[in-house]
């Protein structure tokens, strides 16, 4: 009985008896596992969004397909035929296109997103059609003075391997392996491609004609020797291509690491200036030690309830403790009096402002230059009636605008030589009747909401976040972890208001 489908004759006869040359097959096995390494290597970069994923798409379909169509006729020429055999071009070149298509739709189906079972049957049954079509196509192509036909039974074996060779590759294709594992899957690999094929071979069977026939195409020889040319280079191209981009993968990576590590001693750097320029601060004017590393806590929640970015907030707490810098210039016997300042005291005191920011501006440094910019607005009000530049409203930095409430809020808390410390309630009496004058009421309703907390805060002095550089070793550190507290002046009273200002 002899069936015909899509042009195959499939019958139970046998041809004629034909051979194979093992060096050929040897061949075949080794382009095979060749193209799959290769294929497998270049997979490995399609899922990576950093990469031009289309170029290693295309590299994928063109090393699987075309090593597979070049596998499909070395192995042809394998054959110790006792008649010629011809290959027809159009048909061979069709052959060729309908592999490389069908690996790269394959490739493509499982890069778009990790694929189940599903997707990858999917994808497989893609790939595996697109093999069996190609070798089948190729095999029309064939030229032989005789008749070509099939075994049913090998012919269906050769359609199961081919589907099941298509769907374990994109498998392998989507593991991350180490070489020996991709050297180990190639080899797999090529066994499941090669035995499609001569599974397809076995099933062919030639019947020669009884008169001579002539018979035209390309020489096997000829095909044979072009075909194995082009695809060991091409092989060779796309091995050497991944491997280079491995080792740039590699370079660049240790580059980034190395940037990295030093953006992190950068950080740490000017972390490490922070604290010690706030001990300098507290050397000068102790009675503030523990204010300044408060206001960093204060600061980096107030910034969080208003929305900023986990990274300025940080930044923030580390630079906020240097707001009150430039009093380092301030005489002692005007930081330190009980009583009001004179207006001339008052002005030398209000240069500190000023004074903080030229100390801390123009080094380049981010962390710095934030602390510059605290320095130098944090006295600015929000209806311009501040110092030193009058700022109004929204031209006031943010870092300011947070500053001067944490401040203003620890401040009145605390006792200092001219003032007793304030109830809560008063504080926060007069943080709600300030908004819109000293403070940004948006800023202000959100302190005033989150009180409580912020009165916990102060308490503890913990930072939200582990900030280690933030606090240890300076005096205001001691101070909070028991030791001798600040005597105050029995007499210290004079204008909170007034000094607040300062």
């Amino acid at each position: 009985m002899t069936i015909r489908v899509l042009g195959l004759c499939l019958t139970g006869s046998s041809g004629m008896q034909v051979s194979y040359d093992p060096a050929l097959i040897a061949l075949s096995y080794a382009i095979a596992g060749l193209g799959s390494f290769a294929t497998l290597d270049m997979a490995e970069r399609l899922r990576d969004p950093r990469r031009h994923a289309w170029l290693w798409l295309s590299g994928c379909a063109v090393t699987l397909g075309g090593s597979i169509w070049a596998m499909h006729f070395v192995g042809m020429l394998a054959i110790l035929s006792p008649v010629p055999l011809r290959f027809d071009p159009r048909t061979t070149a069709a052959s060729m296109a309908i592999a490389v298509a069908a690996a790269g739709a394959g490739f493509r189906i499982i890069s778009l997103r990790r694929p189940g079972w599903v997707r990858l049957l999917g994808a497989g049954g893609v790939l595996g059609a697109g093999v069996v079509a190609m070798h089948y196509v190729g095999m029309a192509g064939v030229r032989v003075p005789g008749t070509v036909t099939y075994t049913p039974g090998l012919f269906l074996l050769s359609v199961l391997i081919g589907m099941v060779a298509a769907t374990l590759a994109l498998a392998l294709a989507l593991l991350r392996t180490s070489p020996w594992q991709r050297v180990l899957a190639a080899v797999a690999m090529a066994m499941a491609v090669c035995g499609m094929h001569y599974a397809g071979m076995a099933a062919m069977a030639v019947h020669v004609a009884a008169a001579p026939l002539a018979v035209s195409g390309i020489r096997a020889d000829v095909l044979g020797a072009a075909v194995t040319t082009v695809a060991l280079a091409l092989l060779a191209l796309a091995i050497v291509s991944s491997g280079a981009d491995r080792r740039i993968a590699v370079v660049i990576g240790h580059e980034v690491r190395m940037l990295r590590e030093a953006n992190a001693l950068l950080e740490r750097t000017q972390r490490e200036i922070v604290r010690r320029l706030c001990i300098a601060g507290e050397c000068h004017d102790d009675t503030t030690g523990q204010h300044v590393a408060r206001i960093g806590v204060l600061a980096y929640r107030l910034a969080r309830a208003r929305g900023c970015h986990e990274t300025f907030a940080r930044d923030l707490m580390a630079a906020a403790p240097l707001h009150d810098i430039g009093k380092i210039g301030v005489p002692d016997a005007i930081l330190h009096k009980p009583g009001r300042l004179t207006p001339e005291e008052r002005s030398e005191m209000q240069q500190h402002a000023r004074r903080g920011a030229a100390i801390l501006h123009g080094t380049g440094l981010p962390l710095l230059d934030l602390a510059a910019e605290i320095a130098g607005t944090h006295h600015e009000n929000w209806d311009g009636s501040g110092y030193p530049d009058g700022l109004v409203g929204g031209a006031i930095p943010l870092s300011g605008r947070i500053v001067a409430i944490a401040d203003v809020f620890d401040a009145l808390l605390a006792p200092r030589p001219y003032k007793e410390p304030w109830s809560q309630a008063r504080v926060r009496d007069f943080l709600g009747q300030e908004a819109g004058k000293r403070f940004e009421p948006g800023l202000v309703a959100l302190f005033l909401a989150d009180f409580d907390a912020m009165l916990a805060l102060r308490a503890t002095g913990a930072p939200p976040v582990a900030d280690p550089t933030l606090l240890a070793g300076s005096p205001s550190s001691r101070l909070a972890s028991g030791g001798m507290p600040v005597a105050w002046p029995a007499n210290a009273e004079a204008s909170l208001v007034a000094r607040l200002a300062m």
